[in-house]
């Protein structure tokens, strides 16, 4: 009999000291399921500000390109004016009827052709080259202007 008390107090306790590791371990692993769950929602969170701050800057890259667009625009026009009225100046020097002149408007007419068909490749340069093209057209109209002006 002593030997079954014995036996089953052994028992007893084993059985019990099994349950309470199992109990453990269902808690270490809700622990970690819960903190898994809370890794996914910060990570999710993060994922929405990122395509907040991604919807930001395409509305930026949008408006500077509409920006772009219009200084495009607006450089184009200005140029076009300034060598309408180049071509006005050019007619008169042409006008004058000597063979100096004629020679001169012949040559600055040239000019203003070769910075005419630059000016039409204005649509296609990309952003990171305009002021660069801006630049140089601007320089060349401002020479075709000396240019003129010492001819008369």
């Amino acid at each position: 009999m002593r030997t079954i008390l014995y036996c089953s107090i052994l028992s007893a306790a084993l059985f019990g000291a099994a349950c309470k590791k199992s109990d453990d371990r269902t808690d270490k692993a809700a622990n970690q399921v819960q903190k898994a769950q809370e890794e996914v929602k910060d990570q999710a969170q993060e994922v929405r500000d990122e395509v907040k701050d991604v919807k930001a800057e395409q509305k930026d890259l949008n408006e500077a390109k509409g920006d772009l667009v219009a200084a495009r625009a607006e450089f184009s026009a200005a140029t076009k004016e300034r060598m309408a009225r180049f071509e006005v100046k050019i007619n008169e020097l042409e006008a004058k009827g000597d063979a100096k002149s004629k020679q001169a408007a012949t040559k600055l007419r040239a000019q203003r052709t070769e910075l005419s068909a630059k000016l039409d490749t204005a649509g296609e340069r990309v952003d990171s080259n305009w002021d660069e093209f801006k630049t140089d057209v601007s320089a060349k109209l401002d020479q075709l202007g000396k240019d003129i002006d010492a001819a008369f």
